[in-house]
């Protein structure tokens, strides 16, 4: 690399235009300074060595927060980060964006992809090229080259940050969306604020609990598992209720779905209980996004006439506004009629039926309602054995079944919840 493409590359960054902002990033910005000065003749040695110490700092300061790499952080910025282009290619087909669009995504993705591609050992040959002296050069530290951490987002690809990247990028929002519904597999209602100005707060690292490690419960599993798939192929998809008895794994199974889902661009939205009169406005957010949404409602129980039950009513029934197609509701709960009955409604109503038709109706209006009986103390026996298998632990049943047999006792009753502590305890012993 010599002065004439140093040159070009300062060029290619000032022409960029639909990624603008991702040079504000200061890691980008510390190297597109460290450029300009080395491209200037007029440089001074000590400015040189202040940008290059700046921009190892940077590096330092991404590496720290779990970004391993100039290129990393650049996609971040570019794929994470809120934007004009993101939002139009999230919701438009990539045969239908106008053409200057795709352009110059290309470009601002090719001078991305060569800024976040020089090499340290380059940096500090061009900064002695363009004045350094090689004493100071020799006390200057080299960043390590990105390591290709494991842990690095599957959806993302280094191809991105070149030319032929931009049909990459736009089908990534396509599919994923943009800005927090393309960062966080899940989030949740905690109404706007400056701090959360949809509202919402991501959720980068959910559950991670799969479907393949529960136990139990195959049919329930398979008929949420395939209403959840009608809803990521498009097609009409349900409504579900999961109710019955405490610790059965059904807030679990849910949670499942997203950790076998997400890449699918399946995304859940847990609102609590007490923000259901919120529901309409986060529908209406999550209708502007390409991607599919469960909205998780956990642990149902209301009392009388709440405003909260009404919201979700209406929402089930369908009011005038239909539901979003890439919207359904999961919901839990430990009733079976959901509300909360007093006796003294049977004696005290004159209109007794159609109070208790009215508080039952509820139930009634998901599309599907799933059963999660409490196991029988055998079906315990076979969670346990499955947990202790899937995680390695050796044991002698014989010895281990009193055992098993008298935690429950102790903790009152049979269920997937009480199996995992009890070998959550034999495997900390």
């Amino acid at each position: 690399m010599d002065i004439h493409d140093l040159r070009e590359l300062i060029l290619d960054i000032e022409c960029m235009t639909v990624l603008r902002h991702v040079m504000e990033q200061p890691a980008l910005a510390a190297l597109y300074r460290l450029v300009c000065d080395c491209a200037d003749e007029n440089v001074s040695e000590g400015e040189l060595t202040y940008a290059y110490c700046e921009v190892y700092n940077a590096w330092l300061r991404e590496s720290a927060a779990g970004r391993d790499g100039f290129a990393r952080t650049a996609l971040t910025a570019v794929l994470f980060g809120e934007s004009p282009v993101a939002q139009m290619c999230a919701r438009t087909d990539a045969e239908q964006l106008p053409y200057s669009v795709i352009s110059a995504l290309s470009h601002d993705l090719r001078a991305l992809g060569c800024l976040t591609s020089i090499e340290p050992a380059m940096f500090l040959l061009l900064c002695q090229r363009a004045g350094m002296s090689g004493k100071v050069a020799a006390r200057l530290p080299m960043w390590e080259p990105a390591r290709n951490r494991v842990d690095f987002d599957p959806r993302v690809s280094p191809e991105m940050l070149s030319e032929s990247g931009a049909k990459l990028v736009a089908a990534f929002f396509r599919k994923h969306g943009s800005g927090l519904f393309a960062s966080c597999p899940g989030s949740t209602w905690v109404g706007v604020s400056e701090a959360h100005p949809l509202g919402l707060r991501g959720i980068r690292e959910p559950d991670p609990i799969r479907l393949e490690d529960m136990v139990l419960y195959e049919r329930e599993r398979g008929v949420l598992v395939e209403n959840t798939k009608r809803l990521l192929a498009g097609h009409r998809a349900g409504n579900i209720l999961l109710y019955g008895d405490k610790g059965t794994g059904k807030s679990a199974t849910v949670k499942a779905l997203l950790t076998n889902m997400w890449l699918d661009g399946l995304r859940i939205v847990e609102v609590p209980l007490a923000q259901l009169t919120n529901l309409p406005t986060i529908f209406s957010i999550l209708r502007e996004q390409p991607g599919k949404f469960i909205v998780f409602v956990d642990d149902l129980a209301f009392n009388d006439s709440c405003p909260e039950y009404t919201a979700l009513k209406t929402v089930l029934e369908g009011g005038l506004e239909a539901r979003p197609q890439n919207v359904v509701v999961y919901a839990t709960s430990n009733r079976r009629n959901i509300v909360r009955q007093r006796f003294s409604e049977r004696q005290d109503d004159v209109n007794e039926r159609d109070t208790l038709e009215e508080k039952f109706s509820l139930a009634d209006r998901f599309d599907l309602r799933l059963t999660f009986a409490a196991p029988t103390q055998e079906e315990y026996f076979t969670i346990v054995r499955a947990l202790l298998d899937a995680r390695g632990i050796e044991y002698d049943w014989e010895m281990l079944m009193p055992r098993a047999r008298a935690w429950t006792v102790s903790h009152n009753g049979c269920s997937p919840r009480i199996a995992r502590q009890f070998v959550d305890q034999i495997q900390d012993e």
